[in-house]
């Protein structure tokens, strides 16, 4: 009884001690990983040092981040981990190599220890993380910001690149030149499956935030419950690209004006994924940003407005859009005469605006022009603009319009 027993605990010592050894190699494995998937032209990371021993591992980064016009952001960065049988753990600790950048956020965060982050992978290529930052203030004769504590947790699986982060940040208020900025309660959650092939990601979104302002030369825009949703998903064959945005606004005061119950929704679907790949690749260059925009449209979409509305001081407004861009247009076409593409299109518009526009100076003269022109109809106590758009015959309220 006792050699078996004595067997049992020697066992389960060689495979605590074997997935310990284990998850010090995965630890190993997934830091190279991870510096060279971080590695970009605008993102320098560099390894400069790795000591490994059985229970604990320790590693150090230098990051160089490219700034528009100015040199880089470099930060120094140290990883503590903590290797278990069954998953690592790790302390960040991160220095700005700039000492009087250093201090200064030290004074604004009032801390020497304001950035605090701490992550766990286990064997199955679970990764779970969190990043804290403390309320920042900063004030001077002219000038103040506050910052409110920010929260960020974050999950990934290094098997399937799936990726999940929640952010939670208190704000900000600020004052420079006179010029007043605030915002409260941000929230965002977000999900991401990385494309590897395509150079993208299916992705799902939602933010909110509760109130933002903006105040200056006696003007003042403030909008109230912030709402953004949205989603990206590739399609089954892998071939094409549909999303879908909705967005939200409670309350916006411009001025004396107030504008509620304003909401946007847009849909983009059968976008080409290899043409969007390589419009991505190349949003660095103007040219052939252009070219690359050109051949995902001449490729085909759906492009569905499907809700755009507000009640606002002289009433509702509303539309909705709906067209489909037909594939096999050619792309040199498109480039030369855009207007190609009203031949390979259909679609439909109505909108919905409330007639007492026409008593605002900054409006009635267009509106003039568009009623004159039968652009524009006026029912029950609406300007309606009604159009289809059939392959190159364009209907506006029952009239063809020659194209």
């Amino acid at each position: 009884m006792k050699k078996w027993f004595i067997i049992s605990i020697l066992t389960l010592v060689i495979l605590l001690l074997g997935s310990t050894y284990f998850v010090g190699v995965q630890v190993e494995k997934t830091l190279h990983e991870q510096v060279a998937q971080l590695d970009s032209p605008d993102v320098d990371v560099q390894l400069l040092n790795y000591q490994k021993s059985f229970f604990h591992t320790k590693a150090d980064f230098k990051v160089s981040i490219s700034m528009p016009e100015r040199p880089p952001l470099e930060l120094n960065m140290t990883s503590d981990i903590t290797h278990y049988p069954y998953k690592a753990s790790s302390v960040n600790q991160m220095q700005l190599v700039d000492k009087q950048l250093q201090e200064t956020l030290n004074s604004f965060f009032q801390t020497e220890h304001w950035f605090n982050s701490k992550e766990e992978i286990n064997l199955l290529g679970k990764v779970q993380g969190s990043l804290s930052l403390p309320k920042g203030v900063y004030q001077a004769a002219q000038e103040s910001l506050e910052t409110g504590a920010l929260t960020l947790n974050y999950d990934y699986d290094l098997n399937n690149h799936h990726s999940d982060l929640n952010l939670q940040w208190g704000g900000f208020h600020g004052v420079v030149d006179n010029e007043h900025f605030a915002a409260d309660d941000i929230a965002i959650f977000a999900s991401f499956v990385t494309l590897e092939a395509a150079h993208l990601v299916d992705y799902q979104y939602q933010a909110s935030i509760d109130q933002f302002q903006f105040e200056a030369a006696g003007k003042k825009l403030a909008l109230q419950q912030v709402n953004l949703t949205g989603s990206s998903t590739t399609t089954d064959d892998r071939l094409s690209l549909d999303s879908q945005n909705d967005w939200q606004i409670k309350t916006i005061h411009n001025g004396p004006q107030v504008f509620t119950d304003s909401e946007f929704s847009l849909a983009l679907d059968k976008l080409n994924l290899a043409a969007l790949s390589h419009l991505k690749r190349n949003l660095d260059d103007p040219g052939l940003m252009h070219q690359a925009f050109a051949d995902l449209v001449s490729l085909g979409v759906d492009v569905d407005i499907k809700k755009l509305t507000s009640k606002t001081p002289w009433g509702e407004v509303n539309a909705n859009l709906s067209m489909d861009i037909q594939p096999n247009v050619g792309l040199k076409n498109v480039m030369n005469n855009p207007l190609m593409l009203i031949d390979y299109s259909n679609g439909s518009l109505d909108m919905s605006l409330p007639q007492a526009l026409l008593g605002q100076s900054d409006f009635t003269g267009l509106l003039q022009v568009a009623l004159s022109n039968g652009i524009l109809a006026q029912q029950q106590g609406k300007l309606r603009l009604q159009a289809t758009l059939d392959r190159g015959e364009l209907t506006i309220n029952d009239r063809v319009i020659p194209m």
